[in-house]
């Protein structure tokens, strides 16, 4: 028997999940693999989504990937690496998405980011 967890509980624990396990890096992540782990119904995640982050679930796990990227690009121990190493250690499947995403949030693109950061 699982025990029933209410709208708060269960958006606490999707926040461990997603933020500090980090399963946003893993690019085939998505609702039903959350689902999943939680024993819960997609639909159900959408709706924790919504009322208690005010978000859909790919918003926040996008903006999770944008905000790994970031740090990334910053990160003087992965200077070498590419846009699209960078895209993939976030959880976007390739570069284009994660200039996309980026762009949205940041308004800026990774390139700039990464340039400005030279600087």
């Amino acid at each position: 028997m699982h025990k029933i967890y209410n709208h708060k509980e269960l958006a606490s624990r999707i926040k461990t999940l997603i933020r500090d396990n980090r399963m946003f890096r893993d690019i085939h992540f998505s609702r039903e693999t959350l689902a999943q782990e939680l024993d819960i119904s997609p639909a159900r995640i959408s709706t924790i989504f919504k009322e208690e982050f005010g978000t859909s679930f790919y918003d926040y796990v996008n903006r999770q990937r944008v905000y790994h990227a970031r740090r990334l690009l910053k990160s003087p121990a992965h200077k070498d690496d590419t846009l699209e190493d960078i895209a993939i250690q976030s959880g976007f499947c390739n570069r284009m998405t994660m200039h996309r995403m980026y762009l949205k949030v940041y308004r800026i693109t990774p390139g700039e980011e990464r340039k400005n950061n030279k600087e």
